[in-house]
Parts: structure tokens; sequence; C-alpha cells
């Protein structure tokens, strides 16, 4: 027995705290995403693997992904690594503090970012530097708007990538950055939704849709379908869809394929819907092979049947990450596979998974609480399944 002063009680030696499942932060999963997309484009300096990295940092942003951020503040060297990235300094106390910059030989500032504590703590400059977490989007916004700041380097210790004002801009704007019929009322229709403005939204995407965007049908349809902006409509929603498929939206044809299979806004048939959701993965849509995993499943198949669309989703989503479809597949992978290989390496896929459900709760999107209850339910099972092989 130890004798604990602080308490005025014993303990048994060696007890440990029962030990909680990592969260999405930089102390516990870091951002896989992005710190993958870094390092192929480090590893390789290419146009594809640029976009990668940008549409990266978009999901990561989605997903309200914090950062830590090193402070300009005395660190004392002779003392070696402090737990100053695994304990940063509370926001609150933290507001109003300066960052500390790197700088280079052009003469130029850089906020340095850091996505997990390993790689803030990877060289002494930081190691021993106090660390504040940050929101990713609010430390970039501040890069962007502080003269003498021109930008923020991603782990610069490791594999790095700086991104200049000018793309922290593009990024922070959501610059959709293609082209297309109605485009410029589709992105003011997004800004309107963003902000929770969904009347206006509507608004927006019935001028895109006039102009011939297929993806304002779809978009149209999914406000109808909810009542954001209008008043709810499954039929009128199914029609939107229908459209938006007819006009080549495979978005459109995937969420025809669930109205169909659940039996919403339309006569329950498991045959037309897994109809759906072939032509729809064919033509590249995650959602749609995630659904027909699904189908596979609850069928009786083998896992191997389902498992194999899983991996087709994943492998469709790694080159453009996205919150409406990426944490289903976090989950499927972590539930079907990556538990049998890895059980911290599922638990970081789930809390990957349970932030964007979350994200996904707070946006209104069907059926976001059922698969967070069902990644919070697996979550729990694998930590008892630790707990029962100590």
């Amino acid at each position: 027995m130890a004798y604990e002063k602080s308490a005025r009680r014993f303990r048994p030696v060696g007890s440990r705290k029962k030990k909680a499942a990592p969260q999405y932060s930089p102390a516990g999963t870091g951002c896989p995403v992005v710190e993958q997309a870094v390092e192929r484009l480090y590893r390789e300096q290419n146009e594809t693997h640029f976009w990668n990295l940008m549409n990266a940092l978009n999901y990561a942003l989605e997903l309200k992904t914090r950062v830590l951020v090193p402070l300009d503040a005395a660190a004392d060297p002779q003392s070696g690594p402090a737990p100053w990235a695994s304990m940063p300094i509370p926001a609150e106390k933290a507001e109003g503090l300066d960052p500390w910059l790197l700088h280079t030989r052009k003469e130029r500032s850089y906020l340095p970012l850091f996505t997990s504590v390993k790689t803030a703590e990877a060289e002494r400059a930081t190691a021993t530097r106090p660390m504040a977490e940050r929101g990713m989007r609010e430390a970039m916004e501040y890069a962007l708007n502080t003269d003498g700041i021109d930008g923020v380097v991603i782990d610069p210790w490791t594999n790095s990538a700086t991104l200049d004002g000018s793309i922290l801009n593009g990024l922070l704007k959501s610059e959709r950055g293609s082209e297309g019929p109605g485009l410029e009322e589709l992105d003011a229709g997004y800004d309107a939704a963003r902000q929770g403005s969904w009347a206006e939204a509507v608004q927006h995407y019935e001028k895109a849709a006039e102009a011939g965007s297929a993806e304002a049908l779809a978009l149209l349809g999914d406000c109808l379908y909810q009542g954001r902006g209008a008043r709810r409509s499954k039929v009128q929603a199914r029609r939107m869809w229908k459209k938006a498929a007819e006009a080549g939206s495979a978005e459109a044809l995937a969420l025809l394929g669930d109205c169909l299979y659940q039996g919403r806004g339309a006569r329950r048939s498991k045959v037309q819907a897994r109809r759906m959701w072939k032509k729809a993965a064919e033509a590249g849509e995650v959602q749609a092979m995630i659904a027909l995993g699904d189908d596979a499943a609850a069928s009786g198949q083998e896992a191997a049947a389902a498992l194999q669309y899983y991996r087709r989703a994943q492998s469709a989503a790694r080159g453009m990450p996205d919150v409406s479809y990426t944490p289903q597949i976090r989950l499927r992978i972590a539930q079907c596979e990556t538990r049998y290989v890895s059980r911290k390496k599922a638990l970081m896929e789930l809390a990957e998974a349970e932030q964007g459900f979350c994200i996904q709760l707070e946006e209104g999107a069907p059926d976001a609480e059922i698969w967070l209850d069902e990644t919070r339910k697996t979550v729990a099972e694998l930590m008892n399944e630790g707990l029962e092989n100590r």
C-alpha cells in the first residue's frame, strides 16, 4: 500500500484511473486527414496532392478541428520538454497573448499550427514553449487578418505545408473553384445555409436550379425534405431529387435510393433502391457505396461483401473527404475491419466519426442522432473489451 498524502488516505500501489476513449483533438487523435494529405504533398509536390490538401483542410474546418499554437511567452529550455502541448493553456487565459512566429531568411513571418502533441514536441523550440489550443479556423483567420504575418505553417518540424495569405483567403471563404450553371447563386445559398438563413438559402438554390444546376436541385430537395426554409414535403423533395438525378446528379440518385429503401415520400422498394444506389455508386457517389454496404450487411450476406463496399467508399473519399459522408465511413471501417486489427486505431477512427456526427446533428442532418448513438455504443464496446483484456 502507498500513502497518498494529499487525500490523507491509503490507495493500492499501481492503481490506475479508468482510461477514457480518445477525443478528436490535438491531445487525442490529432487530425489524421490533414496529416496524411500534408505527408503526401511533402513527399511528392504536384497539383493533385495540393488540391487533396485543400479538400482535407476544408473537411477539417467543417469538423471544427482544433490545433496547438505556440505562444510568445517565456520558455525554460533548461528544464527539457514541458507538458504544454498535452496540457495547453485554457483559451480564456491565453486570450490576448501573442503567438510565437517562425521567421524566414526572406523576412517573412508565419504562424505555426500543430495538429497533434507529437508534432508540437518534435523540436525543442516549441517543446518547451507554452501552447494554446485554438480552433483551426480561428487561428487561420488570425494569421490572415494580422499585419506582419504572411501565412501559416502546418506542423513545421515534421511533414509540413506552408499556406500563404492568398491560399488562406480562398480556403476560409470556401471558394468552390469550379465552373457550372448557377454557381454564383449556389455559393450564395451555401453562405446563407452556413449562417442558418434557410429561407434565403432556398431562394438562392431556386435561382441556381433555374439556371440549370443539378446540385441546386438536390439541395432544394434536401430543404423540402427537412422543412428548412420551405414547407416540409417529402413528396416534393423526391420530385426534386428525381429531376436532379435526370440532370446527372449522383447525390440525388443516392437520396432517391434512400427514400425508396425506407418508403419515405415514395412506395417502398428495396429492389429499386439498390438500382439507384448502384447507378450512383458507378458515378462515384460515396453515400451510395455506404448504403450498398449497409444493405449487404442487413441482407445477411457475408461480411466481406459489405466491407468491400465500405472500402470502395473509403478509397473514393480519400481525395475529397466531407462531413456528410466521411464520418459514416470511419464508423463502418472501424466496426467491420479496424477493431479486429488495432483497437487503438479503431477508437481513433470512432473519435473522428463522433465529432462528425455531432456536427451533422447541429446542422439537422437526417439520422445523425442514430449514427451518433451507434458510434458511442461501439466506443463503449471497445472500451469494455479493453478492460476485460487487462
